[in-house]
């Protein structure tokens, strides 16, 4: 278990607080203090001293007060973020499962909204101290401040302190008065507080003149008159001593020196030498820096002469020394100790911090210490630990190549986990690179771990084929895994493997093969205990669903699985991301517009950095279709771009022809052949390299382009291939997009009547299914067949077939009172408007056994036009007008059997 190293309360100082102006100004009763509180000055003007003394005075006051001390290592903005986020579980501790590789790096923004949301949340006042933030120099820290300062309401403040004027800009705060400044000079002791410092005894021996001449000399500088303090009480004549000194940092050297480390016994001093080399201390990692036995006492000796020290816990178990005297003791350690009694120190400093499983630590004291050797050994104990806890990644990969910068070679596991660090933070081709140089590593191993090592490599190599879309050779190797599987194999690996062998022949629409091997995902994962890994294969499983058309059931599924991720792992959880895609575009072809818009929000939160192509086209796919709609506010095809380039190819392609495809249906055919050209959507976009799925869609968007331009027997044929395999392979939702556009070429051609016949045809295939969307997008076209069609000729006589094209016709400008007299009753059970005789009855049967007019003729004994005559008569009694509308309303009448 790895230690948590960051501070997140104030240190508990020995001494009482000398009261500075600062100190005064800022705690003034009834003035509002500013939003942006910023404190720069040099070492040794008490900053932190100020910084604790807010942070009590603001939580005796009532306000929810949170603490962080930067240090060397939070030198980005990501590390900033990472220390903040631990208000937001501070209880959290990390459970891995396999699932963890599927989950990628949180888009910062939203890592930053989750944070800036807690804060805004309370509505009493909340103050953020930030010390030491200097230490980040990162140039986009201002973003990450001002977002904090500008999105985190009224009752947020914000408290910043620095040694120098850090990186961050705060320009936009100060325009609006926000900001309040203090300096040295305002940190810098008065007389009173002097005399608060020195004590009684020392400020009467001293007197009023030596006072002023301390303050003169010393410019009010905290930590130079506590050093006088400490040299001039132990003086017996302090007045004297004064007068030797000038306030220089070299005379403040010499005073060091000469006045108080001379004063110490060798061993005293060996001692401070040693503990200055380490960023903080306890008294038992002191009896291992240097072999002696007082290192209690020597603790307690710093503690009661408060000689620089600060405790970094309330039960002052830890410390660390005041920055300006470890930085002197620093220098004059080297030169007492010698490189090589530093490297010597440094690793005892390892050695301990890895036995008291301070892991980090112990990595950067070995690496200090120029030892590679132990910083591999160390982080092939841990390696999993960093990696999977996710705590600090780029640490992780930092710590691996500088071992490999300085010609070691890491452990096994520490490199395995250095690919899963790579992945996780989405730099796939060059894990890909170190993929390899793994993989020869083991070729070279014969160990007894070798085989079980390059199965959990190939795991990570069947991933990244997936996450970069090279989902044949993903299919490939995944199937030469799962040939290979033992009973002791993780269930979430075993799921890992099977769901790129199903997302490839989902894309290829051999759904049932690739039921068979999201079946085998789903009964490995039910074994795991995950709700995020249920989440996950459900909504890869439902890509089958989407792809064969079946959006009704999909949506139920689809919401389900999202209200369970939801209460599992929040709104911003990449996992609701993905299935809020899915969720949305199963929602807007059902008809769900407004809940579609709603969804679609809540998708875009991670869609950048979470899931595979497939679940990112569910988001993409619904936004082009409500843009430029009044639901699609805030919609911009710009970012849907830049959001598709950072996945693979295909996106892109799949994304522009969504974008032809609604230009089109907006009228905008200059719009859609600018985008064809732009992206190089034409007959030669077909590819065999490309998935069926791909081919499909380009092809169904070249038909849309030809029918805007005249081109119809060019997209007749076209389309009719499309259906042979649409209804070969049992795509549903496809039958129905390309029957609209037989429909759209009939309409548009010599052949209007056949509108009819297509439309009927479409929704025998949608209405099953709830898929509207598509009649939806060709309103104009279907109110004007609708208009010139006779009651008659709609033959819906299957009560969902009915209902769905009278909800298709509701919004539709239907000027025939004859049709709209016919929708009335559309939605009701269907009604006979005579009983058929029996000899009528009869025909119903022979013609349902599938006799043709001649054939009813001969076997009822009567002529051909008797026959016509019978069943002209039929067909107005059941208000239809042909064979197959009667049939199927006399099934639904229970006329004949079904």
């Amino acid at each position: 278990m790895l230690k948590a190293l960051h501070r997140h309360e104030p240190p508990s100082f020995s001494f009482s607080l000398v009261r500075t102006q600062a100190y005064i100004k800022l705690t003034e009763p009834g003035v509002p203090p500013t939003k942006v509180t910023q404190i720069v000055a040099p070492t040794g003007y008490g900053k932190t001293v100020l910084m604790t003394a807010l942070y009590n005075f603001s939580v005796s006051n009532g306000a929810i007060s949170h603490w962080i001390c930067l240090s060397e290592s939070d030198d980005s903005s990501e590390r900033v973020l990472a220390r903040l986020e631990y208000f937001l579980d501070p209880q959290q501790t990390s459970r891995f499962h396999a699932e963890d590789m599927h989950k990628s790096d949180e888009p910062i923004e939203m890592r930053l909204q989750r944070i800036i949301d807690l804060f805004a949340q309370p509505k009493k006042p909340v103050y953020l101290f930030i010390d030491n933030l200097d230490y980040c120099q990162d140039e986009t820290l201002s973003a990450l401040i001002d977002a904090l300062i500008f999105g985190s309401g009224s009752n947020f403040y914000l408290i910043l302190a620095s040694t120098r004027q850090p990186t961050i800009s705060l320009y936009r705060a100060m325009l609006e008065g926000l900001v309040g400044n203090y300096g040295f000079e305002d940190l810098a002791l008065e007389l009173d507080g002097l005399k608060a410092m020195f004590g009684e005894e020392l400020s009467e021996r001293l007197g009023d003149d030596g006072l002023h001449h301390a303050l003169s000399i010393s410019e009010g500088w905290p930590a130079a008159l506590r050093l006088m303090q400490i040299i001039l009480a132990k003086n017996q004549d302090p007045k004297a001593l004064l007068e030797e000194f000038s306030g220089a940092d070299a005379d403040l050297a010499l005073m060091l020196n000469n006045q108080l480390l001379s004063g110490f016994e060798t061993e005293f001093r060996e001692f401070l030498f040693a503990i200055s080399l380490v960023k903080s201390f306890t008294v038992s990692l002191c009896q291992v820096l240097i072999d002696i036995d007082a290192a209690d006492a020597y603790v307690n000796r710093l503690i009661n002469n408060n000689l620089f020290i600060i405790p970094l816990s309330r039960n002052r178990e830890e410390f660390r020394l005041h920055s300006l005297f470890r930085e002197y003791l620093t220098g004059q350690a080297l030169q007492h100790f010698g490189e090589d009694g530093r490297k010597r120190i440094l690793l005892r400093a390892s050695a301990w911090c890895e036995d008291k499983g301070r892991w980090g630590e112990a990595i950067d004291y070995a690496l200090e210490a120029d030892d590679s050797e132990l910083a591999v050994a160390c982080l092939e104990r841990v390696a999993p630990n960093f990696v999977r806890d996710r705590g600090d990644l780029s640490k992780y990969i930092n710590w691996v190549e500088r071992i490999l910068a300085a010609g070691s070679q890491p452990g096994l596991e520490t490199d395995y986990w250095y690919v899963w660090a790579l992945v996780f933070h989405r730099r796939y081709d060059y894990a890909a690179k170190q993929l390899d140089r793994l993989t020869a590593r083991l070729n070279s191993d014969q160990g007894s771990g070798r085989r079980d090592m390059q199965r959990r490599v190939d795991i990570i190599r069947i991933t990244c084929a997936t996450y970069t879309d090279n989902i044949a050779a993903a299919e490939v190797m995944g199937l030469a895994w799962l040939a290979g599987r033992r009973d002791d194999d993780d269930p979430f690996d075993v799921a890992t493997i099977a769901c790129p062998v199903a997302i490839y022949n989902c894309i290829q629409f051999q759904f049932l093969r690739s039921r068979e091997y999201f079946g085998v995902a789903q009964n490995s994962i039910a074994q795991a205990d995950s709700d995020y890994g249920l989440a996950w294969i459900s909504v890869l499983s439902g890509l089958v669903g989407m792809y064969e058309g079946d959006f009704s059931n999909s949506y139920d599924k689809a919401m389900e699985s999202l209200g369970k991720i939801r209460k599992a792992t929040g709104d911003y959880s990449g996992m609701s991301s993905t299935v809020a895609a899915w969720a949305a575009l199963a929602a807007l072809e059902t008809g769900r517009d407004t809940e579609a818009a709603q969804l679609l929000q809540l998708s875009m939160n991670r869609l950048q950095s979470h899931g595979v192509i497939d679940t990112a086209a569910h988001a993409l796919n619904c936004a082009v279709k409500l843009w430029a709609s009044p639901l699609g506010d805030g919609i911009s095809i710009s970012r849907l771009r830049d959001i598709a380039s950072g996945f693979p190819w295909r996106l892109s392609i799949m994304l522009s022809c969504y974008i032809i495809q609604r230009l089109l249906r907006l009228g905008r055919l200059d719009g859609a052949l600018e985008e064809a050209k732009r992206m190089g959507v034409g007959a030669d976009a077909v590819s065999d390299e490309h998935c069926a799925l791909t081919n499909f869609l380009i092809n169904q968007t070249l038909s849309d382009l030809d029918i805007a331009q005249g081109r119809l027997a060019q997209a007749d044929a076209r389309i009719v291939k499309s259906l042979e395999l649409a209804k070969a392979q049992g795509r549903a939702g496809h039958l129905v997009e390309l029957s609209l556009q037989q429909m759209t070429s009939a309409l548009r051609g010599t052949n209007p009547e056949n509108g009819i016949r297509y439309l009927t045809r479409a929704i025998s295939y949608a209405a099953k299914r709830r898929y509207i969307r598509p009649f939806r997008d060709r309103a104009d076209l279907i109110a004007s067949l609708v208009n010139e069609t006779k009651p008659k000729s709609w033959g819906f006589t299957v009560p969902e077939e009915r209902e769905f094209f009278a909800e298709i016709c509701k919004n539709l400008p239907i000027a025939n009172t004859a049709i709209l007299e016919q929708l009335d009753g559309l939605e009701s059970e269907p009604k006979l408007l005579e009983a058929p005789t029996p000899r009528e009855l009869e025909l119903l049967h022979l013609i349902d056994a599938g006799l043709t007019n001649q054939q009813l003729a001969d076997r009822l004994f009567v002529s051909l036009a008797t026959v016509k005559w019978h069943l002209y008569n039929l067909y107005n009694k059941l208000d239809v007008a042909n064979r197959s509308s009667a049939i199927a309303k006399a099934r639904a009448l229970n006329l004949i059997n079904h």
